[in-house]
């Protein structure tokens, strides 16, 4: 089902992540692609994972929480089903997985590669699925209220034009108790209009970054706990260009563990 209210932002976003970028070399900064240390299940899981998937990948960190066998999972702004895939084979056979993402290049990589991914991991059928739609509007894919037991999102939420309602529907679709593990970028500082409304700095989740303190207090106004530090590491920007718009801005890769009482 198409999304029915997408902005003119969205619009840039796709593009951005359906046509003008072909794969994650071609990003200008780190703030997407952060490279890390994974823990052994991670890797192996890496391993199992197509290698057109790994490479239209654009994460910025981690947002696998542990013990995930048997539960349901929501993946937002699943891209080319990374994330998704490896969920998929951490939840097991009686877990389930799915992806929600806006851009359709990106969405026909992850979908071409399910029966693949259900043969490679062992499974009898296949236990993820892949639905197009916008973070602000879950209710128009069909995601009901607490259905879900985590939502993971990498390097997505900073890209949502109107994020108190990105986070509003996610507290919505997850049950009591959920947790929602992410990672995003973050700004030292408010980042001014004239560098949101650049579509390549947005594109790289540069300018559309809230300050951590912002985020934080959206999402207890929200109706989440506290949220809970768990990573934080330097975007390095190799971009002569982009250095030049972003000025003394700095940012960084935050991921956080917040939960639905």
């Amino acid at each position: 089902m198409d999304p029915i209210y997408k902005t003119d932002k969205h619009e840039e976003v796709s593009e951005y992540y359906g046509s003008t970028l072909e794969k994650s070399d071609d990003l200008k900064t780190n703030a997407c692609c952060t490279v890390k240390s994974y823990p052994e299940n991670i890797r192996k899981g890496l391993t199992l994972i197509h290698d057109e998937v790994l490479e239209k990948y654009y994460g910025c960190g981690l947002t696998i929480p542990e013990e995930l066998e048997g539960m349901r999972v929501l993946d937002l702004g699943s891209g080319s089903g990374r994330d998704c895939y490896l969920v998929s084979y951490l939840v097991g056979e009686l877990g389930s997985v799915v992806g929600v993402d806006m851009t359709d290049e990106q969405l026909d990589v992850a979908q071409r590669h399910i029966a693949y991914h259900t043969k490679k991991f062992g499974y009898a059928s296949s236990n993820i699925e892949f639905r197009k739609g916008l973070i602000e509007q879950l209710d128009e894919v069909g995601l009901e209220d607490n259905s879900f037991d985590v939502a993971i999102s990498n390097c997505v939420i900073n890209l949502c034009p109107d994020k108190p309602a990105a986070l509003n529907e996610i507290f919505r679709v997850l049950k009591p108790g959920g947790q929602f593990y992410f990672s995003d970028v973050y700004s030292d500082q408010p980042v001014p209009e004239h560098l949101v409304n650049d579509p390549v700095l947005y594109g790289e989740c540069l300018s559309g970054a809230l300050s951590a303190s912002n985020f934080i207090q959206m999402a207890t106004d929200t109706g989440f706990r506290t949220p809970k530090e768990i990573e934080r590491s330097v975007i390095t920007i190799r971009n002569d260009e982009v250095i030049r718009k972003v000025g003394d801005l700095k940012f960084h890769s935050i991921t956080y563990s917040v939960f639905k009482d």
